[in-house]
């Protein structure tokens, strides 16, 4: 039984007659269909996987294809360049889907290049300092027992040990080794506000792990005026925000970009996001990994003094 389709006879792959052929061999034969004809073919032939008709059309339909001048093939080769030239890599001038070797070596060695730039600026700076604080912990409430702050030529503007009105666990103290006796007769972080904005005072401030210790310095401000002033605040989400008192403050200063970011671009210690997207630009399908401290003595005014250090060995040439 033969299968109709819009009036048509319908051929499996391989049954169509040798005279009736499809529109792709016809271009492999060179010839193409006469005006009129597009619309009037002569059978389909019923193609897989996508289970489409394609119609198939008789010689006679067609004419011969001629052959190209040699102003169709200049303007034919001219297309295909600016085709390329569109969609090909500007690294390695090919077309490639997501990044290519070239590419990424080209990132890091920019980002190198900027963060050994924004180590010679700090560094160059008589106003640049570098902050630093020992805690009870790296949660959230953590308390600050310890802060720093020396000039990059290696003034001590401030060295103190904080009392933080609560025990220091014992797993903090096998870190850094400050122990409740050692900060029981120290100053609390209000009797330092003072001393302490006056260190930072004008000064550009670098630390290592900006975020952590930023919030460590929101904590104790909320505490300090919180006891002086009422914070007026509405509650954002359930959760009150710390006191505008304590955000002023921070505001504020001038606070660098992250050494510990910036190093860790220096370094150029790419790890991948395997859940990125390939058609992603590079940068957001993976980020540099951060790099602890070398030399750190987990006390704070030596890890000042690694942080300039680090400064000064990213001033090198890359």
């Amino acid at each position: 039984m033969t299968v109709i389709y819009q009036e048509l006879p319908v051929y499996s792959t391989g049954s169509a007659p040798a005279e009736l052929l499809t529109r792709a061999q016809l271009g492999a034969a060179r010839r193409r269909l006469r005006p009129g004809q597009k619309s009037r073919p002569r059978a389909w032939l019923y193609c897989m996987p996508r289970h489409h008709h394609a119609p198939l059309y008789a010689l006679e339909q067609t004419t011969a294809q001629p052959e190209p001048t040699s102003a169709q093939l200049a303007a034919l080769t001219a297309g295909r360049q600016s085709w390329w030239k569109q969609r090909a890599c500007a690294h390695c001038d090919e077309i490639h889907k997501g990044w290519c070797d070239q590419e990424m070596f080209a990132m890091l060695r920019q980002d190198r290049e900027a963060a050994s730039e924004w180590a010679r600026r700090v560094i160059g700076d008589p106003t640049s300092v570098v902050l630093d604080t020992e805690t009870t912990g790296l949660h959230d409430g953590a308390r600050i027992v310890e802060i720093a702050v020396l000039g990059v030529d290696g003034e001590v503007l401030l060295d103190s040990l904080v009392n933080p009105g609560v025990p220091i666990p014992a797993e903090a103290t096998r870190i850094h080794g400050i122990t409740d006796h050692m900060v029981q007769a120290a100053p609390n972080f209000s009797d330092l506000l003072v001393p302490l904005t006056e260190a930072l005072h004008g000064r550009k401030v670098v630390i290592y792990n900006q975020q952590f210790d930023k919030r460590r310095l929101a904590v104790e401000l909320h505490r300090h005026y919180r006891t002086r002033f009422v914070n007026l605040e509405k509650p954002r989400c359930g959760r009150r925000r710390i006191h505008p008192a304590a955000r002023a403050w921070l505001a504020a200063q001038s606070w660098e970009a992250c050494a510990m970011e910036s190093y860790a671009e220096w370094c150029g210690d790419w790890t991948w996001d395997y859940e990125a997207r390939d058609d992603e630009p590079l940068y957001r399908q993976g980020d540099y990994k951060w790099q602890p401290l070398p030399s750190a003595g987990h006390r704070a005014a030596d890890d000042c003094r690694a942080v300039i250090h680090v400064l000064k060995e990213m001033t090198g040439s890359a």
